[in-house]
């Protein structure tokens, strides 16, 4: 597979993606969320868990950008270079900030007894810090070894 029908195919994956994130944090998530929190939380934690919810897409969204800059690089023939190693490691940072945000909301759920009435979403709250956290590490890990082989790659440029 070429360069550029890999980065094709890369960014129609991405652009799924952002479809499915928007369709997934403005439709299905407050659609599901909304009978639990009323009778848990009220109107005031329904509310909140959805702005929450929003928030915490900016992040997403954003990794999805600098992903669609690292398929663009692809496409040129600069898989490793110290562009895509600087975006993976913003994407890094990015997930972070989310893992940041639902450990919060995890607190925040246990401090405010919504768990009495809701104790299922401890679950998928568990899971979205963990998957949160195993992006942060893969994208942090990603962005040194693109960096390392963008050295190497300098250093065998100027040898020949």
């Amino acid at each position: 597979m070429k360069q550029t029908e890999m980065s094709g195919y890369l960014k129609m994956i991405t652009a799924g993606v952002g479809v499915l994130l928007l369709v997934f944090i403005f439709w299905f998530l407050p659609l599901v969320l909304r009978e639990p929190l009323l009778g848990a939380a009220g109107e005031g934690g329904y509310r909140g868990t959805c702005v929450l919810i929003w928030i915490s897409g900016v992040p997403a969204f954003l990794c999805l950008v600098r992903f669609w800059g690292i398929c663009g690089n692809i496409r040129r023939d600069r898989s490793f270079c110290r562009e895509n190693a600087e975006r993976l490691k913003r994407m890094s940072q990015y997930m972070l900030a989310d893992a940041v945000l639902y450990t919060g909301f995890l607190l925040w759920f246990f401090l405010a007894g919504w768990y009495r009435g809701a104790a299922w979403l401890i679950f998928p709250v568990l899971l979205a810090v963990f998957i949160s956290v195993t992006l942060t590490v893969l994208c942090a890990a990603l962005s040194h070894l693109v960096q390392r082989a963008a050295e190497i790659e300098e250093e065998q440029e100027l040898t020949i």
